[in-house]
């Protein structure tokens, strides 16, 4: 019995299924027959995209962009100091300057029997060391003609005598002088042709005005330094140097012609080098003061564009001073000349200069005495002449001193007085004066 009505259930069960499956078909037939002939459908049969799985693109639309993750920074490598770049160094060029020089007379005697490097043999390793070395020529260098000045005052240098400048390492030398010219014009021909021969170049005279009056450069480690020269002191007109005949580049008081001249040159020299010097021959012999003309001179030759005034004639050591931060050396006295052992034109010095790009660096005054028709270099302590090295050290203190400049024991150069010395120089100077006046 239980058997029978589970067979009518299922029956039931199928007929149901059956007649439900048979609407659902007519309705979707209906749908399709609807949508056929409607205004909006295609005369083609309408086609369906195949159902996309999840893992397949759908490449109807734009591929989406990949996602990547930003580079990363290397991690930056330390720096040590020495790794830093440094600002390249500045090249310095050094020059030793020396004063008159005359190897005549007595000097040449006594040159010709120990030999042409006799004067020069205590300050021969001085000046090969610098990188420049010059001296002022106070004198012509030949064998002709005769004296134009009263007698004495003649100078003359046999030929060979330059072999000697050679030899202690003189580069160049000034000739803007009142004693170039002393055996006349065939002299001073001869004068520049024997410099020549040796290879020593030479500035201040000419074959002309222009050379006379023109610019020697010299390039040392990426330094153009360039050397010209003027003399203030009286000389005959012939002596000057014009278009077509050779002398003295000779130039007037501040506001002559010549001057103006010669100073708008200056102008274009300080366009034509790093560092220039200007060797000024003026003055008054004898004396350690300065001349009004000098200062006016020299400071004008600063303002049209020197770096360095050079003076000389004086035969004597005088002031330095710094006008508008420039050196201007009023007188560097003698060096191999006919004055000897005394207290005035026997002291003197080397004045040993370092220069870079930006002009003047620093000064180092080395002391020397003239005895015996040569030149001595002088030390501290032990050595030559003690007290000459610091009696010139001394003088030069006494010299510089309103101009704010001393030089240590060493002999650097010092802008400013140290603390305490000017002090304890008015100290020294008033208990001197009471002295005196107790006496």
């Amino acid at each position: 019995m239980k058997q029978k009505w589970i067979i009518i259930l299922f029956a039931a069960v199928f007929a149901i299924s059956v007649a439900v499956g048979l609407g659902v078909r007519a309705n979707l037939n209906s749908d399709r027959q609807a949508y056929a002939s409607s205004p909006e459908s295609s005369a083609s049969e309408l086609t369906l995209p195949p159902p996309q799985s999840e893992n397949v693109p759908d490449e109807t639309l734009p591929p989406e962009p990949a996602i990547s993750e930003p580079p990363s920074e290397p991690e930056p490598e330390p720096v040590f100091p020495e790794q830093v770049a440094q600002p390249e160094p500045l090249g310095t060029v050094r020059i030793c300057v020396g004063g008159d020089t005359s190897i005549d007379a007595e000097f040449a005697d006594f040159a010709k029997l120990k030999g042409v490097d006799y004067p020069w043999l205590e300050i021969s390793e001085l000046m090969n060391a610098a990188d420049i070395s010059v001296v002022n020529l106070e004198t012509c260098v030949s064998e002709r003609g005769v004296s134009e000045k009263k007698e004495g005052y003649g100078f003359r240098t046999p030929p060979e005598m330059l072999d000697g400048f050679k030899n202690a390492g003189i580069d160049a030398v000034n000739l803007a002088n009142n004693h170039v010219r002393d055996f006349g014009y065939d002299a001073l021909l001869d004068t520049f042709s024997n410099l020549d021969e040796r290879d020593i170049s030479y500035f201040g005279s000419g074959k002309n005005a222009d050379e006379a009056a023109g610019l020697k450069i010299f390039e040392v480690n990426g330094v153009r330094v360039g050397f010209t020269g003027a003399n203030r002191v009286y000389l005959t007109a012939d002596c000057a140097a014009s278009a077509d005949r050779a002398g003295v580049n000779m130039i007037g008081d501040v506001g002559s012609d010549s001057a103006l001249l010669y100073i708008e040159k200056l102008r274009e020299y300080d366009a034509m080098c790093d560092v220039l010097i200007v060797f000024l021959h003026a003055g008054t012999e004898e004396v350690f003061d300065v001349t009004s003309y000098q200062k006016d001179m020299a400071r004008a030759f600063i303002d049209a564009g020197a770096d360095i005034v050079v003076g000389g004639h004086s035969h004597t050591l005088q002031p330095i001073e710094f006008y508008n931060g420039k050196p201007i050396i009023y007188s560097i006295g003698n060096l191999i000349f006919w004055h000897i052992d005394d207290d005035i034109d026997g002291l003197t010095a080397v004045f040993d200069i370092t220069v870079d790009k930006n002009g003047f660096a620093g000064l180092r005054l080395h002391p020397l005495f003239i005895k015996n028709y040569k030149v001595y270099y002088l030390s501290d302590g032990e050595g030559n002449y003690p007290d000459r090295y610091r009696q010139i050290i001394k003088l030069m203190n006494d010299l510089c001193e309103p101009y704010d400049i001393w030089f240590d024991g060493e002999g650097n150069l010092l802008r400013g007085i140290p603390e305490g010395i000017l002090e304890a120089r008015r100290a020294q100077r008033e208990q001197e004066a009471r002295t005196e006046a107790a006496e």
